[in-house]
């Protein structure tokens, strides 16, 4: 049975403490833990414990996210260790099945220059030899915490595509390694419906379901095409939706939104709104079927 989580993305400006009130109100399933937001709470001297405890039982499927998985300077690659380390270690504490990782840099698509460039420029082999390379040593890392990691390639990555994830995946050959299908970074790089249903479902460890304004011809792809309304862009929800059912998947549908306009309003509402209209495509999919 397919689940609908709280993405702590379209309630930005709330606490952690508030995402899993807010996911518990607005019916959600589960929630999709932001990372960020779980350590700034941590670092306030909180424990897991105390997380434990606000959950009161209540699913996380997932947690989100480590970057810059293709690191690879002997700091940048043991920094990325560390991170993996402490995030699948919470990630098992929390009962939570998934991890999200990230191609890189992030900086790119923000706006932002300098500072990490990952391997920008580097020929697709060299791309390809050490993601896949370091992906098995996450794959290891995870094993020993016994959970599975959700590929997530950023739009603006050297390793950005469908396809390129899939072949990924395929070298690195790992079990317990998958891929979100996130609506917004596949689709503005010409992912179709039509490619998402010919993906096997055990691929797929998560669904993204968010939108975008089209990406500006020769310009690059930049985090704000997806400053919208999930329903008031120009993806095809429905033909997506359609196409990753159609594949027999099975598991959680996260509704993340970066729409800074929506975040000024009533969170709970803005939560509860999002996941009835995904809850509504995915019956309207299913009656067709």
């Amino acid at each position: 049975m397919n689940t609908i989580i709280h993405n702590g993305t379209c309630t930005m400006h709330c606490t952690l403490l508030e995402d899993i009130r807010i996911s518990k109100a607005a019916g959600y399933d589960g929630i999709e833990i932001i990372g960020s937001k779980l350590y700034r709470l941590l670092d306030q001297g909180y424990d897991l414990n105390f997380v434990r405890d606000r959950l009161a039982g209540f699913p996380v499927p997932a947690i989100g996210f480590v970057p810059d998985i293709e690191r690879r300077k002997p700091d940048e690659y043991n920094a990325l260790l560390e991170e993996a380390e402490r995030m699948f270690s919470i990630a098992a504490q929390l009962g939570s099945e998934f991890v999200e990782i990230l191609t890189g840099p992030i900086g790119p698509g923000l706006g932002e220059t300098g500072g990490y460039q990952g391997l920008i420029g580097c020929p697709w082999e060299e791309v390809l030899e050490v993601t896949a390379r370091n992906l098995k040593e996450l794959s290891r890392i995870a094993a020993t915490h016994d959970v599975k990691l959700y590929l997530e390639p950023l739009a603006w990555a050297p390793l950005h595509t469908l396809d390129q994830s899939l072949q990924l995946l395929d070298i690195a050959g790992c079990d317990n390694v998958g891929m979100v299908i996130d609506f917004w970074h596949l689709w503005v790089n010409g992912t179709t419906a039509e490619d998402i249903a010919k993906v096997d479902p055990d691929r797929i460890y998560g669904v993204h379901f968010c939108d975008s304004i089209p990406p500006p011809e020769g310009k690059p792809i930049l985090h704000s095409l997806r400053e919208v309304w999930t329903g008031g862009g120009h993806i095809p929800l429905q033909d997506w939706i359609d196409a990753i059912l159609s594949t027999g998947y099975n598991g959680w549908w996260s509704a993340e939104m970066f729409a800074p306009q929506y975040w000024e309003r009533n969170p709970e509402h803005v939560a509860r709104l999002l996941r009835e209209n995904l809850q509504i495509m995915i019956e309207a999919s299913r009656g067709r079927g």
